[in-house]
This record gives C-alpha cells, structure tokens and sequence, in this order.
C-alpha cells in the first residue's frame, strides 16, 4: 500500500514539475486555450486523474486559474515570471539569483515541545514534540536571513539525519524521508524588529526593522507538515507573491 501511494504521489509530483515548466518556458504562458485534463494526461502519458491532481497543486500555487464550465487560464503573476522560482521554498535560488554566492551557516537542531500557536498552526495537540532547526543564510559574506523550521516528530520516527540534511535544502530531505510532497502554503506577514540574539545572527543594530514571515507549509493531501519563521534583511532577499482572491 505504501509503494503504491509512493508511486502515485511521485506521478503528481511529476506532473505538476512538467506542466509549471511548460508554463515557466511559454509553451502554455502564450496559448489562447490551455489543453484539457484529458489532452494533458495523453501528452504527457499520464492518467487523467494524475493530471487533474497536479492541476489543482498549480492553482494552489498561483500558476492557473480554474472555473467550472470555463477553460484553464494561466494566471498574470505566471505570466510575468521569467524562469524558475523556488517551488519547495528553499531561500538558497532567492539568493544565488541575485549574483551572490550561497552559505548556509549556524545551524543548530533540538527537539521543543510545541506552544498553543505552534500546535495549532500543525493541526497538533498542544507540548507535542517538534524537531526545531535554526540556520542562517548568507549572500557571499553578509547575513540575509534566519530561518526557524519545526517538524513533529510523529513524522519523523524511524528517520536519521544529519546536520547537512537539514541546511539548504531541508524540504526536499523532509519529503523523501517522510514520503510525502509539498503543495502548498500559507504566509501570514508579521512586522518585527531585532531582539539581541537576531541583532547578533544577522549584523545588524539593536530594534532594526526586519520582514517576518510565518509559513504553513501543506502536502497535496492538504496535510500541515511544518510550521516556520523567515527573518529577512529586506535589501537582500527580494521575491514575488501571489495571492488567490475568493468570490463569494
């Protein structure tokens, strides 16, 4: 049962990388009608329902827009991308994009039982166990921002891991391990300023002002698997967001 459900999720996520790159590339950015579930899954070999699962990762993700009875669109922010953005999330693309060259450095991990914020934000219960890892990303030598990631444990039984496993490209780790893949998330913006320990990670004076984000971060089964905290030095780590308006 577990190869099976491992082998459909690779599918999906197989899918929803080729489309978003047919996307990010033009082939469907241009095109007055986007192809139907059923010419998609001929195209690219695929079931129809595996398609429509990656569809509606896509429409999550602010590539397309999907109204019953109407075609598929692609979306205006997918139009104005240009080239690849970090789908899983990973800061390191953020900043290599830039012309800096990467680092990742103070990374430390413990496990914390989690707070009433922290449990809710995880569909947990309240002092549940997380694996919390801290790391700081530089651009060439110049802090640029500090990353607080929490997983529970109950997904994590069983799994060994390193210090690197948990560096730049911890969300791919968590995936494989855990079998699972990464969909979607939530940012809520928080204003926020530097306290000593900040102040000391990123260089920078005591109370400056920093952009927060605490990211939800859900499978395709709508599942929350981790809960995070991104500081960023604003004039290094620049991005575009997109968000999904609901009519009702």
């Amino acid at each position: 049962m577990a190869r099976t459900r491992s082998k459909k999720q690779s599918e999906v996520k197989r899918a929803i990388e080729t489309i978003r790159e047919f996307i990010l590339e033009g082939k469907l950015r241009d095109i007055q009608k986007f192809p139907s579930e059923s010419k998609l899954a001929e195209d690219l070999g695929m079931s129809r329902l595996t398609v429509r699962e990656a569809l509606i990762v896509l429409e999550n993700e602010g590539y397309i827009t999907r109204r019953q009875g109407s075609s598929t669109v692609v979306t205006t922010f997918a139009r104005k991308l240009t080239g690849k953005i970090d789908k899983a999330g990973e800061l390191g693309s953020l900043i290599t994009d830039t012309g800096h060259k990467l680092k990742v450095d103070n990374i430390s991990w413990s496990w914390e039982t989690s707070t009433k914020e922290q449990a809710e934000a995880l569909n947990i219960s309240e002092g549940e166990e997380l694996l919390v890892v801290k790391k700081r990303f530089l651009a060439d030598t110049t802090p640029a921002a500090y990353c607080v990631n929490r997983i529970p444990r109950s997904y994590l039984e069983g799994v060994e891991f390193s210090v690197q496993d948990l560096a730049e490209h911890i969300f791919t780790f968590i995936e494989e391990q855990c079998d699972l893949n990464f969909s979607h998330d939530f940012m809520e913006v928080v204003p926020s300023i530097t306290d000593e320990n900040l102040s000391d990670v990123l260089d920078l004076e005591y109370h400056t002002p920093l952009l927060r984000f605490d990211i939800t971060k859900h499978t395709i089964q709508g599942d929350a698997i981790m809960y995070n905290t991104d500081y960023y030095v604003h004039d290094l780590i620049k991005f575009t967001a997109s968000r999904t308006i609901s009519h009702s």
